[in-house]
């Protein structure tokens, strides 16, 4: 049905599929954000060994990141079904508008980083590999941010068509909800997808 819509077309089942996809990207977000936290302790380790609280309390953060924020996800997900509007979002909302941004803001931060990193470079390879690092910490900041969660809206139609799929209990819930759904608050039909 849903090639015979146009692809703006409301639906219930579309936005529950955005949702889906947009706590998707937050999980991919989040553990990217934890992983350059993890890259920033390791970094603060090697250059500032005596801050050990500082360090220290970046892992644990960052720890709680990686493992958190995706079962927050995984909770919301399983719950996509509820009827709730779907949580609003400034997130890319395709693969092209997320890589442009990644690409866009990864060339301000390093040019800015470059400034004071400049040293880092004259002090032989533990700076310039320490350079490098940050380097690839805002590379991998900016396609968490920004990339995943790109990928994730761009692709939710299609995921959340897989996860349905994959979930006989949530396609039963959904069967049953499309015989006597209606539209609290407008005029949108239950599909297509």
């Amino acid at each position: 049905m849903a090639k015979f819509f146009p692809r703006d077309t409301p639906s219930a089942l579309r936005d529950m599929a955005w949702s889906f996809g947009q706590w998707r990207g937050f999980a991919a977000a989040c553990a990217g954000v934890g992983v350059v936290g993890l890259g920033i302790a390791l970094l603060l380790a090697v250059w500032q060994p005596q801050i050990i609280w500082l360090w220290a309390l970046l892992i644990v953060v960052a720890i709680l990141l990686m493992v958190l924020c995706p079962l927050v996800s995984k909770l919301k997900i399983s719950k996509v079904a509820s009827g709730k509007l779907p949580m609003l979002s400034r997130a890319a909302v395709s693969i092209s508008a997320g890589v442009g941004a990644a690409i866009f803001l990864s060339a301000i931060f390093i040019a800015l980083a470059s400034f004071p990193l400049d040293p880092w470079f004259h002090m032989g390879a533990k700076g310039i590999a320490s350079a490098a690092a940050v380097y690839v910490l805002v590379l991998i900041l900016m396609t968490s941010v920004f990339v995943l969660p790109g990928f994730f809206s761009h692709y939710a139609r299609r995921d959340f068509r897989h996860h349905i799929d994959r979930n006989p209990s949530l396609r039963a819930q959904l069967e049953y909800m499309s015989q006597s759904w209606v539209d609290p608050v407008g005029n949108r039909s239950f599909g297509p997808l």
